[in-house]
């Protein structure tokens, strides 16, 4: 039996390892999260006994240096255990990798949190959308506000946050929130807060979703929740000329999570059809043409989706000085992996047939966890008009 080609290298195996490993407990627990919408605390005391926290972090913090292609694998594995787990997970994974990849944040900062993800296994999360906001890659300003309080000297001793987040993946087990907020001050720009739990800050227990139901996306309250300046991520001043107009590391992380979700369903479809003989037919329905079709065309969509994955995080780390031009190519893998994989869940339905429908199998979580990638900015007609754009301007005639 032939290999997938991925992992290629020692490392990556490790780490594919490491993330099947994982995956095996997640599945176990995953039926009765979902049919609850519980939190799975297990699930993220394995994550922090495996030292995942510490994965994308630079090895001159102590961390193991994940590079964008060895999370995307850990991404798509772990999914493929629990498509809520691995989808909280990467919002760590991608802040964390992205900060180590960007060093926009103040070194002390980022210096504490790295710190904190290798001997404490602390999970962060980056905190934006809000319920008028709706999602931040739009331009928007948060409702939440940063007020000055003043020390001595009239230099700001920190700031007062109010205001109302939502969609905050993985928040009952988070050590850090990285929220977004509006300054009251001069035009008003919008900075980042570095929270830990602790008083003024409500979770508000709201997410009840058609799939991935125990990520825990609830809402976070704040109340004068008071942050001194040491913990703050000031305004940047975007560079157009420098700044990659993706964030990379979001978009083919969650991208990779949708794919995985669908390899489970692919794997479950497979099993099934081997061991299934109608008492009419006699033999698995696996030795059936249709049947091998629909698994083929499965096949065939994630085999898409996972070239277009990882050549652009291949891309994004052999190339540097070209991550400008990159823009198109991780807005291509997303709306591949994504559409992709809702596709192929669909295929794996129709060889179960009617039995796709119980939950008897697992198939009927895994069509309703795989839709929410077609949420996740951009969406599809943002990928369209993107593109479009990018036509015209490349056949504009002088």
């Amino acid at each position: 039996m032939t290999k997938p080609i991925y992992p290629l290298t020692e490392r990556q195996e490790r780490f594919v390892a490491l993330a099947q490993a994982l995956a095996a407990n997640f599945s176990a627990r995953a039926a009765e999260h979902d049919r609850t919408g519980s939190f799975p605390f297990a699930n993220y005391a394995d994550i922090r006994a495996s030292k995942v926290p510490a994965w994308v972090i630079p090895t001159e913090y102590g961390g193991w240096g994940a590079t964008l292609l060895e999370s995307v694998l850990v991404a798509e594995n772990l999914a493929m255990g629990d498509g809520s787990t691995a989808l909280s997970t990467v919002m760590h994974l991608q802040t964390m990798g992205g900060a180590a990849e960007s060093r926009a944040w103040p070194e002390a900062l980022f210096v504490q949190l790295c710190r904190a993800a290798v001997e404490q296994d602390a999970l962060v999360n980056y905190i934006a959308s809000e319920p008028q906001l709706g999602s931040p890659s739009r331009g928007g300003k948060p409702a939440t506000t940063a007020t000055a309080v003043a020390a001595q000297g009239g230099r700001p001793a920190g700031y007062l946050l109010n205001g109302r987040k939502n969609f905050a993946s993985m928040v009952p087990t988070l050590d850090f929130m990285i929220v977004s907020a509006t300054l009251q001050e001069g035009d008003q720009p919008v900075a980042n807060f570095v929270l830990t739990p602790g008083p003024g800050i409500e979770i508000i227990e709201t997410w009840d979703s058609l799939g991935m139901r125990s990520t825990g996306s609830h809402d976070l309250v704040l109340n004068d929740v008071f942050v001194p300046t040491s913990q703050m991520i000031p305004p940047g001043i975007p560079n157009p000329t420098t700044k990659p107009k993706v964030n990379a590391w979001f978009t083919l992380n969650v991208s990779a999570v949708y794919v995985g979700v669908a390899a489970a369903a692919l794997q479950c479809a497979a099993c099934y059809a081997q061991e299934r003989i109608p008492t009419a037919l006699g033999k698995p329905i696996a030795q059936l043409e249709s049947i091998q079709r629909h698994l083929g065309q499965a096949e065939l969509l994630l085999h898409q989706a996972r070239v277009q994955l990882y050549h652009a995080a291949e891309l994004w780390e052999r190339y540097p000085d070209r991550r400008l031009d990159l823009g198109e190519s991780i807005i291509v893998a997303k709306y591949t992996a994504t559409n992709n994989a809702i596709a192929a869940v669909d295929h794996a339905m129709r060889v179960a047939g009617g039995a796709s429908m119980t939950k008897t199998l697992p198939l009927e979580r895994y069509y309703r966890d795989v839709r929410g990638g077609l949420s996740h900015p951009m969406n599809d007609d943002q990928v369209f008009t993107t593109l479009g754009q990018l036509t015209i301007a490349r056949n504009t005639v002088e």
